[in-house]
């Protein structure tokens, strides 16, 4: 198949997000397999071919559907009373990656691995993915039913321990917890979701490489409200909604893995009903919903009339008709006011979330920017030499301490010299001399939801944007930087088209930001201008179009090497958000490579007190 390596320029920071069940229970997933970005022609070819072998599918919303003969016990055909009633384990291959997962067989396989396994004989070259080890329910052994604690501990008005016993509560009367099973598209246990009645905290089990979800309805509905946390779950699935189904997702707004796609399919109609606990979590129904198929999902808009599910109970609103007040996602071409009306009213009643992520290392930017918003085009650029690549970095990795999952794309700087630089700036010195603490940063620093592209030096757009909207469906990537924009550029075969050629560079990180809700980052090289001259939008390297498209532009503005007390600063020199325009000192400390005053201060107080006392 073309482009089958299309995702190796893909390192991964693993972001821990869930205990993996290494002993117990392990996911096979064929060494053969390597996720790509799948084209509308590689998938027009598969189902052509798929038709020559006279194998039935479905064209699902996200997955095409077929029998499973990837394990050695599917590899037959159909019976005769299968293929008259019952169907045999269903083989889902994901439109976007072309992954091919068998949720009975718990296997993962490359698309041209996986249409070998349907040729009969089985060719030379098929290599069978390995079957996964039984998952022992012993893990569950001592769990027991929901007891009348647990309901007074949730302090859910009227709710009673056999409704949640109904709803597959079970509990952990010593640690205070309730455990959820999740289950995959074939109903098989592949983890858990445990609720801490203490602080109401939630954490994920399952294997790194599968994902299930929470589900509770009847198998024959069509329709589903997704929640965010097992609070909201709990309250609808108690309230015997008779529609709909109701699904908690794994992650709660942080990451939707691909795995969990199969066990949406059967839903004609998703409602996201969410609890926004978190700026960066704001847009997560619109990133999720161009995931599942949008033209099959609705929103409800966090408003004071139409807040999350446990809320709403609280204040004794109507569940049902709060979720008759659904409008759809994907909006047509030409809208109205009063198609956009509840989208205005959710926005001014929760600015704060809107304005976007803060960060915690630089609050000037906070006063000017407010915040650091999906889908926006940022470009940072200053003279050589300046600490483009050092700030960026920081300011980036302020970011994904908050939850914000960030993808590099550094072209200048190797990766393994650009993640010393970022574990420098999270420890806050250098392990030069303190190796033996290394383990410990390196293991809390791998918890950071950070990925990098493994492209290096002159590099075409084309397989870059392939890479980083793969990225952005299967990782749920919410800020791309690409460092620098330079890198991309001259690989056009005409001469004197560089800046066209940079032109429709841009124009398509603009498309993409757009798009799939992405921020996107682009460092750039300025013009080459007299020393003494201040840095302007218009001293950006080619046309006009570069700020014209951005959103916000930011300029290092060094004045040390001109002027005895010249300073160093970062200009907001475009702010299309709130407009607001002004600078941010930058001091400069080595021992972290931080540009953060409140990193600094809190190393002065620290190396202060001993002296003192």
């Amino acid at each position: 198949m073309r482009r089958a390596g299309l995702i190796k320029p893909l390192l991964r920071i693993n972001n821990n997000k869930s205990r993996v069940w290494r002993k117990n229970y392990a996911t096979q997933v064929d060494s053969n397999l390597t996720e790509c970005s799948l084209d509308p022609k590689e998938y027009v070819d598969f189902k052509r071919q798929l038709r020559q072998l006279n194998l039935p599918h479905k064209d699902g919303h996200t997955c095409l559907q077929l029998e499973c003969r990837l394990c050695e016990r599917n590899k037959q055909p159909a019976t005769s009373a299968q293929k008259g009633g019952d169907q045999g384990p269903l083989a889902y291959v994901n439109k976007r990656t072309g992954a091919v997962i068998c949720p009975s067989c718990d296997v993962k396989t490359s698309l041209a691995n996986a249409l070998l396994a349907y040729q009969l004989p089985t060719p030379v070259g098929y290599r069978r993915p390995p079957q996964r080890q039984p998952l022992f329910e012993s893990r569950f052994s001592h769990l027991v039913h929901v007891t009348a604690e647990a309901c007074e501990a949730l302090g859910i008005k009227g709710l009673k321990e056999d409704q949640l016993n109904a709803i597959g509560a079970q509990w952990e009367p010593e640690q205070q917890l309730l455990h959820f099973r999740l289950r995959n598209a074939a109903q098989q246990v592949v983890g858990e979701k445990v609720l801490y009645l203490g602080d109401r905290r939630e954490e994920t089990f399952q294997g790194s490489l599968i994902s299930g979800l929470l589900i509770h309805g009847g198998a024959n509905k069509s329709k589903a409200v997704l929640v965010s946390n097992l609070l909201d779950f709990i309250v609808l699935a108690t309230q015997n909604i008779e529609s709909h189904c109701v699904v908690c997702l794994p992650y709660e707004l942080k990451t939707l893995p691909q795995e969990c796609l199969p066990g949406l399919e059967r839903f004609k109609e998703l409602v996201f009903w969410l609890h926004y606990d978190a700026s960066h979590s704001w847009d997560a129904a619109r990133a999720f919903a161009l995931k599942m198929d949008e033209k099959r999902c609705l929103l409800i808009r966090p408003t004071e009339t139409e807040p999350a599910p446990h809320l709403a109970l609280r204040r004794r609103l109507n569940l049902r008709h709060i979720l008759a007040k659904a409008t759809p996602v994907r909006h047509k071409a030409i809208t109205t006011f009063g198609a956009m009306r509840n989208d205005i009213l959710s926005e001014l009643q929760n600015i704060e979330k809107v304005n976007g992520v803060k960060w915690k290392r630089f609050p000037v930017l906070n006063k000017l920017l407010k915040g650091h918003r999906r889908g926006e085009l940022t470009i940072l650029t200053g003279p050589t030499g300046s600490g483009k690549t050092t700030f960026m970095s920081e300011y980036s990795l302020d970011l994904a301490m908050q939850g914000v999952s960030t993808l590099w794309g550094s072209f200048e700087i190797r990766n393994t010299r650009l993640a010393a630089t970022l574990l420098r700036q999270y420890v806050g010195y250098p392990l030069d001399d303190r190796l033996q603490e290394f383990n410990h940063w390196a293991e809390e620093f791998e918890r950071l939801p950070l990925y990098f592209m493994t492209f290096h030096g002159q590099q075409p757009l084309k397989p870059v944007l392939e890479a980083i909207e793969h990225a952005s469906y299967v990782h749920d990537v919410m800020h791309v930087i690409i460092d620098n924009l330079q890198f991309m550029m001259g690989v056009s075969t005409h001469r004197g088209d560089k800046f066209w050629e940079q032109d429709s560079i841009i124009a398509a990180f603009r498309s993409f930001a757009t798009k799939h809700n992405v921020h996107v980052t682009l460092v750039m090289h300025p013009r080459k201008e007299r020393q003494e001259d201040e840095l302007t939008t218009s001293s950006v390297f080619g046309t006009a179009k570069a700020t014209q498209e951005a959103d916000n532009v930011l300029i290092i503005q060094d004045k040390r090497l001109t002027s005895v007390r010249g300073k160093k600063y970062l200009q907001i020199a475009k702010n299309r958000y709130s407009g607001d325009l002004g600078i941010m000192p930058l001091e400069f400390d080595k021992d972290g490579l931080s540009y953060s005053s409140q990193i600094q201060s809190a190393k002065r107080k620290r190396e202060k007190t001993p002296s003192e006392t």
